[in-house]
């Protein structure tokens, strides 16, 4: 099971402290309706009141650390204000870990779904050739388990287990795409399921899958590369426009003798301008398709 991000306690440790607030990890819980779907893809093996309970603990935890901190260094740099901003700096601390540890799931199902949709062109060719070689699709299947394919190797390999505990090849198939998070996994492992039942020829199926796969990457392409003129633009505005605007008319305001323009302003503007990159390249990666890989 994965560990707890922002946890300095071993899991059952943590469990245990919050094994009392189970009431309030309810709420929590059924604040966002799909985290127990969320936390079964991400393969955290934690019931949805329980993680939300383990929410609470770490949230307040942190709002205790992050306000002693706070008000020993307040103590020293501005003791009057050191009881009121002690508290403002825990709470934004344990808002902070409580939107992440919610979204936690979530973010590792998307990290997931990326890295299967990035592999899955490359493993559907590798079973292809191992069937038109005369390879059995258990055997290639083996192969892609064995293989560097992230986390498709991984749920192979779960599935190959399965099959050789006595479960039949299109149940288990069928049980590996069932709720999984990726659309064109899912899709996949279906049609080939289908092809099984029927009788159909897996190669043809297959190469069928492969070429509806590269399809639709070349119109993720299209729709990317789109995409890239309307954010160059907006980098253009981030980037160029603004800044040199801002500048110019601290320039300008400086030459009033009753306004002065402190060095502050220049930094605030650099450290704004930073932050507007920093976004600019987090909507650039949002915005790239899966099926192109990283």
């Amino acid at each position: 099971m994965k560990a707890i991000p922002f946890s300095p306690f071993p899991l059952k440790t943590l469990i245990a402290a919050s094994g009392k607030f189970q009431g309030i990890g309810y709420s929590i819980a059924i604040s966002f309706p799909k985290l127990p779907l969320e936390l079964k893809q991400a393969e955290i093996d934690i019931d949805a009141k329980q993680y939300g309970a383990i929410i609470f603990v770490l949230s307040v935890f942190y709002f205790f650390v992050m306000n002693l901190i706070a008000f020993l260094f307040a103590v020293r740099l501005a003791p009057k204000m050191a009881l009121l901003v002690a508290p403002v700096v825990g709470v934004l601390a344990a808002a902070l870990i409580f939107a992440q540890l919610a979204f936690y799931p979530k973010i590792q199902v998307k990290k997931k779904v990326r890295d299967i949709d990035s592999h899955l062109v490359f493993a559907l060719r590798t079973i292809l050739v191992e069937i038109k070689s005369g390879v059995s699709l258990f055997d290639s299947m083996n192969t892609i388990a064995d293989g560097n394919y992230g986390e498709i190797s991984k749920e192979f390999k779960k599935t190959i287990e399965k099959i050789n505990t006595g479960g039949i090849e299109e149940n288990v198939l069928d049980d590996m795409a069932s709720n999984h998070p990726s659309l064109f996994f899912r899709r996949t492992i279906w049609q080939l399921v289908n092809g099984l039942k029927s009788g159909a020829d897996i190669s043809a199926v297959i190469t069928s899958l492969v070429d509806s796969l590269i399809k639709e990457q070349k119109n993720q392409v299209k729709l990317y590369g789109a995409a890239l003129k309307l954010l160059s633009l907006v980098y253009m505005m981030l980037g160029v426009i603004v800044p040199a605007l801002g500048l110019t008319l601290l320039i300008i305001l400086s030459t009033f003798p009753q306004i002065k323009i402190a060095e502050i302003y220049f930094w605030v503007m650099l450290l704004m301008l930073l932050a507007a990159q920093f976004m600019y390249l987090g909507m650039i990666k949002s915005k790239r398709p899966n099926l192109i890989g990283d």
